[in-house]
């Protein structure tokens, strides 16, 4: 086990920047998954601490060493992969002690620690068989075996669910969370899948165009976004977005758009009226938009009309225009009788208000 550190980590291809002024340090036994977008840095950051990529600045630090100029056999790393990189003509046993026999391991020993890896993972009645007899949860399994074999420093998996359908993603995650009580490894995780990314973190690491934008614990990423970016990108369905001004109101401030008017409450009021900015973007999550009046000290509600309904079973996902744009509420009762075009009453929880620069984004606190 060791922490890693990231220092001014840089990466360009030509003159095209990958990754730019990573900083990032890491404890011992940390699991830190890196999401984004497709093209954001993420992995290529994964595949330079691998010693997969050479950095073109930066310092990469695994315990208390520099391992920039070291080859990914020198850093004591073990990595996991999206297409789980079995050798198909061999057997799992095989497979799982490749490894260890290219470092000279003794076969006992080898005996040893495949059997424990086979026991954690409960593959041990898979280890006659080839890859290609496998199902791909089994296949991610022995990928896993095989890291776990080497008592690595620091593990590394690139995306290593995305080949899995929805059932099995989700059993692997469980698969992941009891792994890590098992076998307590610094982690370094990449994902564009942002379930993943809540689910399995310590701390999320939210990246785009190559920069670090949010790091945090999930709950603080989701309930202190620092910017319009990273609110819509964590949770599902997706955070709402509306344009607003601000005005007082019967000396309350408020936010105003197109027939909607929401009360600010008081301690966002305070920080809003210091801003020089009166362009603003209003954030709520749609847990956070309710069906029928708020309370009196909440503000006005507003009507709005039904134009898209998504019956998921345990709630009801409802879809309105408010402003010119659709604003989703959810947590509805999957029983309740709401038809398309039908007008309903809706109001804003104000603890679930978030207010965004329009113009750089950025959160107001």
């Amino acid at each position: 086990m060791a922490k890693v550190a990231l220092e001014q980590l840089n990466k360009r291809y030509g003159a095209v920047p990958a990754v730019i002024d990573v900083d990032l340090a890491i404890a011992e036994n940390e699991f830190v998954v890196l999401v984004g977008p497709s093209g954001c840095g993420k992995s290529t950051t994964l595949r330079m601490v691998a010693g997969l990529e050479d950095a073109t600045s930066g310092t990469i630090r695994i315990g208390e060493r520099v391992v920039n100029g070291l080859a990914p056999k020198d850093r004591d790393i073990a990595m996991v992969f999206q297409n789980y990189a079995l050798y198909q003509h061999m057997t799992i046993y095989d497979n799982l002690a490749f490894g260890l026999r290219n470092r000279r391991v003794p076969e006992d020993t080898i005996r040893r620690e495949v059997a424990r890896a086979a026991e954690i993972l409960g593959i041990g009645d898979l280890l006659a068989r080839k890859p290609r007899q496998l199902s791909g949860g089994q296949q991610q399994r022995v990928a896993l075996g095989r890291c776990i074999v080497r008592h690595p420093q620091v593990f590394l998996f690139d995306e290593p669910l995305s080949n899995l359908d929805a059932k099995l993603r989700a059993q692997m995650r469980i698969e992941l969370k009891r792994l890590r009580e098992r076998v307590a490894t610094t982690s370094i995780y990449v994902t564009h899948d942002q379930v993943e990314a809540m689910t399995l973190g310590d701390r999320v690491v939210v990246m785009r165009d190559g920069r670090i934008l949010q790091q945090a614990t999930p709950l603080e990423i989701y309930n202190r976004p620092a910017n319009r970016f990273v609110a819509g990108f964590i949770g599902a369905p997706a955070m709402n977005f509306i344009d607003v001004s601000l005005a007082r109101n019967d000396g309350r401030l408020a936010a105003e758009a197109e027939a909607l008017r929401i009360r600010v409450p008081e301690e966002q009021a305070a920080v809003l009226e210091r801003q020089p900015a009166q362009a603003l973007t209003l954030g709520v999550r749609p847990e956070h938009v309710l069906i029928g009046d708020p309370r009196p000290e909440n503000g006005t509600g507003f009507d709005a009309a039904i134009e898209v309904t998504e019956q998921l079973g345990a709630e009801l996902l409802v879809g309105v225009r408010v402003a010119g744009t659709i604003v989703i509420a959810s947590r509805i009762d999957p029983w309740a009788k709401l038809g398309l075009h039908q007008k309903i009453r809706l109001s804003l929880d104000p603890r679930g208000l978030h207010f965004f620069d329009r113009e750089s984004g950025e959160a107001l606190r």
